[in-house]
């Protein structure tokens, strides 16, 4: 038994489930972080409340991070060990290619995607996380008298063109990988898991491409319709 547990966790099946385990947290992360965004266009009052109530969580809110951070260095560092070992076993010539699910642009550049919105996360932490919540980047002009809006103003500023010209693009791409990444990622955790259906699968597929779309799309237009509103609602 001890022999069989220690094979368990040295094969790829292990690292394939670690992947799809971690790969769901984020998953269920991003489905309420784009919940809490949209929250941007009910207001400087709704969105610093929604922002107010996650920080009054105190340790449980620490709790989370941590639990958050350690799935994206699981999910990363499984991930490159499967595609290092992926790529050596071509080179030694007998590797087996697996159809399941259709091979693809976005499967093949699973690797590429995830790299790009993982170090776009910490340009995303430096504004947000770390950034400062009372300063000029908080104010916006005919809005609260030029008063500090805190945090709905600065994640506002942050999206506007004219305000950080290179940085809303960046974030639109970044979320435009982290849709690409999820359509094939659901498919995946399914996979790994065993959840294949001669008459499901092909839904689980359609959908997880849609809700990829809808991610993706989502996120992309916060930037968009902050630049088509331009001046929000108090």
């Amino acid at each position: 038994m001890p022999m069989r547990r220690s094979s368990y966790f040295a094969s790829s099946i292990f690292r394939k489930q670690m992947v799809a385990a971690s790969g769901l947290v984020l998953v269920l992360f991003l489905l309420v972080h784009l919940g809490g965004n949209l929250l941007l266009f009910e207001g400087a009052a709704r969105f610093n409340a929604y922002a107010a109530s996650l920080q009054s969580l105190g340790g449980l809110l620490w709790a989370i991070r941590f639990a958050l951070a350690a799935a994206a260095i699981v999910h990363v560092s499984f991930a490159v060990l499967l595609t290092v070992e992926n790529r050596q076993a071509r080179d030694r010539g007998y590797a087996v290619r697996n159809t399941h699910g259709n091979t693809n642009f976005v499967r093949k550049t699973m690797i590429y995607s995830g790299s790009a919105v993982f170090l776009f996360l910490f340009l995303h932490l430096s504004d947000y996380a770390f950034g400062d919540r009372q300063g000029p980047g908080t104010v916006i002009a005919g809005v609260h008298g030029g008063e500090s809006l805190g945090l709905f103003g600065l994640v506002w500023n942050s999206f506007r063109f004219t305000a950080h010209g290179w940085r809303p693009v960046v974030y639109i791409l970044a979320v435009a990988c982290a849709g690409a990444h999820l359509t094939h990622g659901i498919q995946s955790i399914f996979q790994t898991f065993g959840f294949n259906h001669a008459r499901y699968t092909p839904w689980i597929r359609r959908a997880s491409i849609a809700l990829g779309i809808a991610v993706g799309t989502g996120f992309a237009l916060i930037p968009l319709l902050v630049n088509i509103i331009g001046t929000p609602r108090p």
